[in-house]
């Protein structure tokens, strides 16, 4: 790793600005994970701990310009990405790392994964996590000189890092696989169903008030 990238990193283990992560974040050539949680302003007073229909219910999704990155680090080598997102709950409320500054990880935080090039957002549901593909849009990626001054491969190294198919890069994000490769998924699918016992499903446990309003 780079000196700058030592000093980067370093960087956002203290009190840099929720820009600075983010840019940690998304520039990352290793698999890392972050934790975005709403801004505390009058905006978004309405959203903060809200379960996603709660959130549905007001004519509203979640707006990444209404977030900030409050912790970035490392991602583990996982297997079961469900199991993952749980296990980084639990620890984000009862075992936090001395360096995070956050509050505890609660219904309408944000776990963003990057792993294998690809990012994801999981909304932290009253029940489980929901998945948002369409959470982070082109221009959120417009966050240094380099995306100001190169907007076309900027965008397009965007479209790279979230998009299911490189076959599909054409300037919208996430266009999901290709029609033979969505059928071949399928079937993968199908087959894994037909070799999994009910033992072998994870169990989702509901958030109970008091976890939302951990400090």
């Amino acid at each position: 790793m780079s000196q700058e990238k030592i000093e980067r990193w370093d960087a956002v283990k203290g009190n840099d600005a929720p820009q600075d992560k983010l840019s940690v974040f998304l520039d990352s050539t290793t698999d890392v994970y972050a934790i975005l949680q709403l801004r505390r302003t009058d905006e978004t007073a309405m959203e903060r701990f809200e379960s996603l229909n709660a959130l549905h219910r007001q004519g509203k999704e979640p707006e990444f310009d209404h977030y900030e990155v409050v912790y970035v680090a490392p991602l583990m080598p996982y297997k079961d990405r469900n199991m993952l997102l749980e296990g980084l709950y639990e620890k984000f409320n009862i075992d936090h790392p001395a360096d995070f500054r956050g509050h505890s990880l609660s219904v309408s935080d944000i776990v963003a994964l990057k792993a294998n090039g690809m990012v994801s957002f999981h909304y932290v549901d009253s029940i489980g996590f929901q998945e948002l593909p369409a959470f982070m849009k082109p221009e959120n990626y417009l966050h240094d000189d380099t995306a100001k001054t190169q907007p076309e491969n900027y965008l397009k190294n965007a479209e790279m890092a979230m998009e299911d198919d490189y076959g599909m890069i054409d300037g919208i994000i996430n266009n999901g696989k290709a029609p033979q490769a969505e059928e071949s998924e399928k079937k993968s699918v199908l087959e894994q169903l037909k070799n999994t016992n009910d033992h072998d499903i994870p169990k989702k446990t509901a958030r109970t008030p008091t976890e939302r309003n951990l400090e």
